[in-house]
C-alpha cells in the first residue's frame, strides 16, 4: 500500500504520534511517502495556495495512493486538495480550534470540509468524535493512540501525549528520583506532569492547593516547563503554596516510582501519555474528566470535573489515605493491562487505509 503522510508544523504530543505512526508503518512493509509540505498552524493565504497546488500534485504524482492527514488545518487543506482527484483522505483528528467566536466559527468551517473530505475520520477524544459526526463525517472511529517507546534520554516536560514523555515503564519503578522533588516531612507526594501551558489547567491546580488541610502534608511537583513558568512561580512563592516547579525532567520513571499520586487538572486532553505512563506505574490518579481521558484511565482514575479546584482538592485529600490509595494503585495495573499497543495501533491503520485505498 502507498500511503502519503500529511503533517501540521506540531511538537509534543501531536508530532510524537505522527512520527510514531510513520515508523510502524514503514516497518510493517508500507511504502510511505511525506508531504513536500508541512501546514501552517495559521491561515495564510498565500502559502496556503501554494500548499494546496504542492498538495494536489504530489498525490497525483505518487498515484495509486491513500493520504493520511494529521490536524485540522491540514486535513482541510488536504480535502479541498483531492477534490475530484478519486484520491481517498483519511484523517486523524487531534483537536479544535479554541478562542474568540471568529476564531471557533472558522475551526467549524474548516471542519465541515475536512470531515466531509475524508473517507475516514480519527478521532483522538469523545468530543472530537461527536464534532467529526455533526460536521458530516461518513466514517468516524476512536483512534488507537498508544504511549510511545522511550528511550532512557527522553526528557520530560513537553506537552502530554508528547513525545518528550518518558516510559515509565523502562526505568525502575522502585528508582528513587535524583533529588528531593518533595518535601521531607510530606505525607503525600504528588506528581503533575505537563506542559506550563492554559490548556493544562495548572491554574486550578494551584487553586486546589490552596485549598489543601495543612494536615496532613502535601507536596505537589510539576514536572514540565513551558511559556506559564513565570507567572506559576510568582503565584506559588506569593501564597506560600506547597507546590514546587521542577521544570524540564529526564527522570520520570524515578518521579513515578517515587510519588505517591498522579495528578491532572487539564482543560483538555487527547489520550493522555502522561496518565499512560501512570498506570503502567502502578501509581494512584486523580484527574479532571477533560478529552480522552477517560478513553485512557477507564474506573481506575478518580475523575472530577474539569475546572472545579475544590473537586480537585476534595480527590487529592482523600489520598491521603493509605487504603484508598492501595486500592487505586491495583485499579491502575489492572488497567495498565488494558491499553493500547502500539500492534494495536498499526492494525487500526491498516485497515483503515486499505478501506480507503486505491479500488
Amino acid at each position: 500500500m502507498r500511503i502519503l503522510l500529511v503533517r501540521p508544523r506540531a511538537s509534543g504530543g501531536l508530532a510524537a504520534h505522527v512520527d510514531q505512526e510513520l515508523a510502524l508503518l514503514r516497518e510493517s512493509g508500507h511504502e510511505v511517502a511525506e508531504a513536500p509540505v508541512r501546514i501552517q498552524e495559521r491561515p495564510a493565504p498565500l502559502a496556503d495556495l501554494r500548499t494546496l497546488r504542492t498538495l494536489r500534485r504530489g498525490a497525483r504524482e505518487a498515484a495509486p495512493v491513500v493520504v493520511h492527514a494529521h490536524g485540522l488545518r491540514a486535513g482541510a487543506l488536504t480535502a479541498l486538495a483531492l477534490a475530484g482527484t478519486g484520491i481517498d483522505l483519511v484523517l486523524t483528528l487531534h483537536n479544535l480550534p479554541v478562542g474568540s467566536y471568529s476564531v471557533r466559527l472558522l475551526g467549524r468551517g474548516l471542519l465541515q470540509v475536512a470531515a466531509r473530505g475524508s473517507r475516514t475520520v480519527l478521532a483522538v477524544s469523545p468530543d472530537l468524535e461527536q464534532a467529526a459526526r455533526r460536521a458530516g463525517a461518513r466514517d468516524v472511529r476512536r483512534a488507537v493512540v498508544p504511549a510511545p517507546e522511550r528511550t532512557p534520554r527522553d526528557a520530560a516536560g513537553g506537552d502530554s501525549g508528547g513525545k518528550d514523555i518518558p516510559d515509565a515503564a523502562t526505568g525502575d519503578p522502585a528508582e528513587a528520583a535524583d533529588d528531593n522533588a518533595w518535601p521531607a516531612e510530606c505525607a503525600l507526594r504528588v506528581l503533575v506532569i505537563a506542559r506550563l501551558a492554559t490548556q493544562k489547567g495548572l491554574g486550578d491546580l494551584l487553586d486546589a492547593a490552596a485549598l489543601l488541610p495543612a494536615e496532613p502534608p502535601v507536596g505537589i511537583a510539576v514536572a514540565g516547563d513551558g511559556p506559564l513558568h513565570d507567572e506559576l512561580a510568582a503565584r506559588i512563592d506569593r501564597e506560600r503554596l506547597p507546590v514546587r516547579l521542577l521544570g524540564r525532567r529526564e527522570d520520570v520513571p524515578a518521579l513515578l516510582g517515587s510519588c505517591d499520586l498522579v495528578v491532572s487538572a487539564a482543560h483538555w486532553e487527547g489520550q493522555p501519555v502522561a496518565l499512560q505512563e501512570a498506570l503502567r506505574a502502578g501509581r494512584a490518579i486523580v484527574a479532571t474528566d477533560a478529552g480522552g481521558t477517560r478513553w485512557v484511565t477507564g474506573e481506575a482514575a478518580h475523575l472530577v470535573p474539569v475546572g472545579d479546584a475544590p473537586a480537585l482538592a476534595a480527590a487529592i485529600t482523600t489520598h491521603t489515605d493509605p487504603a484508598v490509595r492501595r486500592r487505586a494503585e491495583e485499579a491502575s495495573r489492572r488497567r495498565a493491562d488494558e491499553l493500547p499497543s502500539a500492534g494495536d495501533m498499526i492494525d487500526q491503520l491498516t485497515d483503515v487505509l486499505a478501506l480507503a485505498g486505491p479500488r
